[in-house]
């Protein structure tokens, strides 16, 4: 087996699509914000955790359609620097240790602290990828949470799943232009 430099692993990551996450996302985002005007709380709430903890999952077959076939790889098959996003999305997973209890003490804290947590690996991906649109997906999405939480926390079901969705509207199209953009200057040489 070759092992590849960091730096020809990092541009290798650069050149990744990236979008069959992003676009799971918003599945799940725009699915639970519907999912909102017609559920009660009580079945929201295991709405909004099997919703975002199957965003990795809808992620692999979404995948397919997009050209990226997403799959769990052994740490020596991995790029380093999908080893370093899956830990920012363990990091994610991990910060559920302080959505629960928030959520037990006001439920409708769940989705506004799934919605930032869920957020978080915007920033990680951004720095790695290169893509400031993803940092700022990560600022704008949490201040908005943050926000809208602050000001309408009644509407926590529907205002969280709005603003993540809102995000997805900006950064997807941004990052496929970017990704489109690249394709055709490597083909061009």
């Amino acid at each position: 087996m070759q092992y590849k430099s960091l730096d020809q692993q990092l541009i290798e990551y650069r050149q990744l699509r990236a979008l069959a996450m992003p676009l799971s996302g918003m599945i799940v985002w725009s699915l639970l914000l519907a999912l909102s005007f017609v559920l009660p709380a009580s079945e929201m709430i295991m709405a909004v955790f099997i919703g975002t903890g199957s965003i990795v999952y809808l992620a692999m077959g979404v995948s397919r359609l997009t050209g990226e076939n997403i799959q769990f790889k052994k740490k020596h098959q991995r790029n380093w620097f999908e080893s370093v996003f899956l830990a920012a999305m363990g990091m994610s997973l991990l910060t559920f240790a302080i959505s629960i209890p928030f959520f037990m003490e006001n439920y409708l804290a769940l989705p506004f602290a799934l919605a930032v947590q869920t957020g978080l690996m915007w920033l990680v991906h951004g720095v790695l990828a290169a893509q400031k649109v993803a940092i700022v997906h990560a600022v704008v999405r949490t201040a908005a949470c943050v926000t809208a939480f602050l000001l309408w926390p009644e509407l926590s079901f529907q205002i969280q799943p709005f603003i993540v969705v809102c995000c997805y509207g900006f950064t997807i199209p941004v990052m496929e232009l970017s990704w489109r953009r690249q394709q055709t200057l490597h083909t061009s040489y």
